[in-house]
């Protein structure tokens, strides 16, 4: 009896030294499996006598070791599933050896840290950041470099960039594309051996579309305080708004003067009206910027520069002078200026001429001679042209108006210093040439005593020599006339002065 119990003794104390192995495990990696499965790696153990390799985690409510799973003492690694990861929330593990049946295991004293990686999207860069927590746990030390990788649209991991930091700014993200992201962490700054790899990242291109275009279709002006401008933009970006931008075109100093909103389901081509103008002395020069959510300037338009048209009115040619500047902007340029005028009885603006864009010199003289109707103001427009050519969801060429310019003629008269009644060619006489209609007319001839000798309302009746152009031959001599008329409009006009009469 005494020989067994000593027997049993020795078992129970040799049992007992050999419970405690000297050395403390050495994990090498601690890693992030594609699916979410943690996989833990550890390099064999010297000591003798090993029964098992068991995994613990740390429980992050109660502090305590809670024992996840033992493994063969030929087995150096040991997958925890994801699902149990989740449900226990485990984000430590450790691995002890176990050198006794259940009497005594070596303790454990260290845990290893995942490498939780998570991202952030800027929708305002089309970037994502990537942040990590650092990893400690190289048995070399904490020079580690952490590598990143990317799968776009479920293809191969393709090596993106290296950091010593914490953080990495993954920049070009594409709208509709799918990302995926890991880190790996490498000791000794990327000499290894060792490594160990975070979780997945998943990243959606969900984020703002810049706009692909942005054309200034036209600027034209509707008249001298209002101009209308047109452009065509890209409804399938994400804009929050147009700013319209203005400047003279003789200092192109450009200021903001209003802006569009974007909504859902708006017409592609956006109209601003700019009522603060002074089109008839100055050519504007518009632009458009679109800008996003992020009040960042995605893109910016064409220019759109207005016409401005003058014009002088010549009273011994009878002519009114047209001079504009080019209009300027438009993808397939200028191809012409056609020239509209407009007499004061006139409803409509009349076509009178076109003038090809490649004329070095945008003039154009208007003869108005024979318009003898109307009150001798005469009104122009210049629309410019654009030539054909292919727009963006085939829109028409565009034209653009000049400001409106009015001009007035003075009555011009011709009226001869002397007539020969019996002359041929100048048997009679009265006023000529009188360029616009009148309301009233007085034509009166006084003899050198002051006494009239003839006199008519009707401009077409000239004066033959004769009393009232009916009674006796008048003598030789000079007299006085007088012409009095008034236009259609009210304005009242006199002309005096002495006539030879020749026989």
């Amino acid at each position: 009896m005494k020989k067994l119990i000593s027997i049993l003794l020795f078992l129970i104390s040799f049992s007992f030294v050999h419970a405690q192995c000297s050395t403390e495990v050495q994990v090498d990696t601690v890693s992030v499996l594609p699916n979410g499965d943690v996989i833990i790696g550890w390099e064999p153990s010297p000591d003798a006598g090993i029964l098992s390799y068991d995994i613990y985690s740390l429980n992050p409510l109660t502090g305590a070791n809670d024992s996840i799973d033992a493994t063969n003492t030929t087995t150096f690694f040991y997958v925890i599933p994801f699902d149990t990861i989740q449900k226990y929330q485990i984000t430590q593990i450790g691995v002890v050896a176990n050198c006794g049946v259940g009497i005594g295991i070596s303790p454990l004293t260290f845990f290893y840290n995942t490498i939780k990686l998570n991202q952030q999207i800027d929708i305002c860069n089309a970037s994502v950041n990537l942040t990590w927590n650092a990893y400690t746990d190289f048995a070399s030390g904490v020079n580690v470099l952490y590598h990143v990788f990317v799968s776009v649209n479920g293809g191969g991991f393709q090596f993106v960039g290296s950091t010593n930091s914490l953080s990495y700014k993954y920049e070009g993200l594409v709208v509709g594309t799918n990302y995926q992201f890991f880190v790996r962490a490498e000791e000794n700054n990327g000499g290894g051996p060792f490594t160990t790899s975070s979780n997945l990242v998943d990243v959606s291109g969900n984020f703002l579309k810049n706009p692909t275009f942005l054309y200034l279709y036209t600027a034209s002006v509707q008249d001298s305080s209002n101009i209308m401008v047109q452009f065509y933009v890209d409804t399938a970006a994400d804009i929050r708004n147009y700013n319209i931008k203005r400047a003279l075109s003789s200092d192109m100093s450009y200021s903001v003067v209003g802006s569009v909103n974007d909504y859902n389901g708006m017409d592609p081509l956006l109209e601003f009206f700019d009522e603060e103008v002074d089109a008839k002395n100055n050519s504007y020069v518009y632009q458009i910027e679109a800008v996003n959510q992020c009040n960042q300037t995605k893109i910016t338009s064409n220019i759109g520069k207005t016409v401005q048209l003058s014009a002088i009115p010549d009273k011994l040619s009878s002519t009114n002078k047209l001079d504009w500047n080019y209009y300027e902007g438009w993808k397939g340029n200028v191809f012409e200026y056609q020239i509209y005028r407009q007499s004061k009885n006139d409803v409509n603006y009349n076509l009178i001429a076109t003038i090809p864009a490649s004329f070095t010199q945008n003039t154009f003289t208007d003869n108005v001679a024979n318009e003898i109707q109307g009150t001798g103001e005469y009104c122009y427009k210049i629309l410019a042209v654009e030539k054909n050519t292919v727009h963006v969801d085939n829109l028409p060429t565009a034209t653009s108006y000049s400001n409106e310019i009015c001009v007035k003629h003075e009555p011009s008269l011709y009226i001869a210093n002397a007539f020969e009644p019996l002359s041929e060619f100048n048997s009679t006489f009265k006023p000529s040439a009188i360029l616009f209609e009148l309301s009233t007319y007085l034509f009166v001839i006084y003899d050198r005593w002051g006494q009239k000798v003839f006199e008519t309302t009707d401009r077409e009746v000239g004066w033959n020599g004769k009393f009232n152009n009916s009674g006796n031959n008048l003598p030789m001599g000079a007299y006085v006339y007088v012409v009095q008329f008034k236009s259609n409009n009210d304005e009242e006009f006199q002309k005096r002065g002495t006539v030879t009469l020749i026989r």
